[in-house]
């Protein structure tokens, strides 16, 4: 529908309904033309607009008439504007706030302001209060938030892992006519995986650059040279002692050169996100990965409300590896769970950019016309218990499977709504697809799953379970799988985990004791999943992806 046509539809609004709600429904069906597009209604938003009219079916003379005004002028309107050819594609973008855990966003009950931006979204948004991650690692979940399907069917469980091409929601949103981008700073979904092939643009990470990128790097040093292969190289160069101290800054983890919260802060993708939305035409779906609160805890000093330098210098002492290496050798854990302020900190910053991305969005005209999906790909351990076993506690998202790791934000605007609801089904992020899929057809997608079970996942710590600091005979509780379900039961959510012979029921809304689990409900679920068959295992990856990785805590 264009804007030439809007005298025809107020008149038709006017002549159908005279003055009373004509401009809401006017306004809602078409865009004025100082923003040079037209914005069709969604179908659930145009039903909720109908629905005081066909309440009014009734048999005195007036109500007929305003159902028969409304069957003859304004439904037609409507079906003629959403015939396929005249359909608005609304764009797609998904932020994956990593790491963020549900424990500690404000709408879902933290008594910290850590997120107020988020919170504000939520109001006029759906939010899903029981939203659990498919996996408690970035592979696994966004695998699982590509495909729609479970971390027990696609399996890609390592950081390397490849997947087959013709199964995510990226590359059917590029047959539909989409311009498809990835920015993001984790190096796993943009580096080490394949994930990033499916996208026509990536941006990310932006942690090779150097201190002084005039001077010698190790990246320009082939293959894989030792220390002093690399001072050797170094000292022929043209800047020896530059080349030095980008070799020093790449190897520590707590140097500028390594993880420089002004070179890596969510504000540097989501510039470079608008800038890439800005430089084509057209549908767009993105996805935004924002790390400024996955390990290493680094905030900007302008967001530091509960951590301080105290803290942050013990913290540093920690950095340089795999936090398990540290918290189960000889670091005491109240270091560890003291390091949420830290952590609180860096859930402000990235709350504070998306704000900045919403406010962009809204300037530009087009947060409305947009499908936006707010959440995270896992949570993060400071030293809980296992809600399995006691022996063992939770370091990051390294193992593990209860709410500390699974429970995740979920936000939901779709395109032509700012209406809030709140969902208490247990809901999934494996639901993304097809929500995109039912978005395009200009229907009302859910998070939920018609079977009302949410799988979470996690095959980690596989045996023997070398990587772990502990001896041999030590290891076993930490080994995987690990699977949990959550369900509604009778207005309870009910979450039923395992991890081999463990069991454990327990109610996270509720103060109700843990009781034995459903184990043979639990197995009925898994044993209704298939494996796909996409995931294609890969060990290759560059020194510099290595050095990444070992960054963010995931390599020694």
């Amino acid at each position: 529908m264009s804007s030439s046509m809007q005298p025809t539809v107020m008149t038709c609004l006017l002549s159908a309904f005279g003055t009373h709600r004509t401009r809401s429904l006017s306004m809602a069906l078409i865009r004025g033309p100082s923003t040079g597009s037209s914005m069709l209604l969604s179908q659930p938003t145009f039903e909720k607009i109908q629905a005081p009219y066909l309440r009014k079916r009734r048999t005195d003379s007036q109500s007929l008439d305003i159902y028969g005004k409304y069957t003859t002028t304004l439904l037609p309107i409507y079906n003629s504007a959403h015939a396929p050819l005249g359909m608005v594609q609304p764009n797609v973008l998904l932020v994956v706030l990593d790491s963020v855990r549900a424990k500690n966003v404000g709408h879902l009950g933290y008594p910290r302001d850590t997120t107020p931006r988020l919170d504000e979204f939520a109001e006029r948004a759906t939010t899903y209060v029981n939203a659990r991650s498919p996996g408690i690692h970035s592979i696994s979940s966004h695998v699982s938030f590509f495909t729609g399907l479970e971390v027990a069917e696609h399996r890609a469980t390592t950081h390397t892992a490849h997947i087959d091409s013709g199964h995510t929601i990226w590359e059917h949103l590029a047959d539909e006519g989409y311009r498809t981008g990835l920015f993001t700073p984790n190096a796993i979904v943009a580096e080490s995986s394949n994930l990033s092939m499916f996208f026509e643009t990536v941006v990310g990470p932006k942690r090779q650059e150097l201190v002084f990128p005039e001077a010698l790097g190790p990246a320009q040093v082939a293959g894989d040279p030792s220390y002093i292969e690399y001072l050797k190289t170094c000292f022929r160069s043209d800047s020896p002692i530059k080349g030095i101290v980008n070799g020093i800054s790449r190897e520590l983890g707590n140097t500028t050169g390594v993880y420089e919260p002004t070179r890596e802060h969510a504000g540097e993708y989501i510039k470079s996100f608008q800038e890439w939305r800005d430089s084509g035409s057209g549908p767009w779906a993105a996805c935004l990965n924002l790390m400024d609160a996955h390990y290493p805890y680094l905030s900007q000093e302008s967001f530091t409300k509960w951590g301080n330098e105290t803290l942050r210098e013990l913290h540093r002492e920690a950095m340089g590896g795999p936090l398990p290496t540290q918290y189960l050798g000889d670091r005491p854990f109240w270091e560890l769970e003291a390091t949420k302020s830290l952590y609180d900190d860096c859930i402000r910053q990235v709350d504070a950019y998306f704000g900045k991305l919403v406010d962009e969005l809204n300037r530009i005209g087009e947060l409305e016309d947009t499908f936006i999906v707010i959440t995270s790909d896992h949570g993060e351990g400071f030293g809980e218990y296992s809600c399995l076993n006691d022996n063992v506690r939770l370091i990051d998202h390294s193992w593990g499977i209860g709410e500390e790791v699974a429970h995740v934000p979920l936000v939901v605007k779709p395109p032509g709504e700012f209406t809030e609801d709140t969902i208490t089904e247990p809901a999934t992020l494996t639901e993304f697809p097809n929500a995109v899929k039912d978005c395009l057809k200009g229907q009302q997608g859910s998070f939920t799953k018609r079977s009302g079970d949410v799988i979470t996942t996690s095959y980690r710590i596989q045996h023997p379970g070398d990587e772990l600091p502990l001896p041999a005979d030590e290891r076993e509780p930490y080994f995987g799988p690990w699977h949990s379900v959550c369900r509604q039961e009778q207005e309870q959510i009910v979450i039923d985990a395992v991890r081999r012979e463990d069991q454990v029921r327990y109610f996270p809304t509720c103060g109700q004791k843990p009781t034995g689990a459903d184990r043979e409900h639990v197995d009925s679920v898994l044993e209704n999943l298939s494996l796909a068959g996409i995931t294609q295992g890969s060990d290759t990856v560059t020194s510099e992806v290595k050095q990444r990785l070992h960054e963010l805590g995931y390599t020694a």
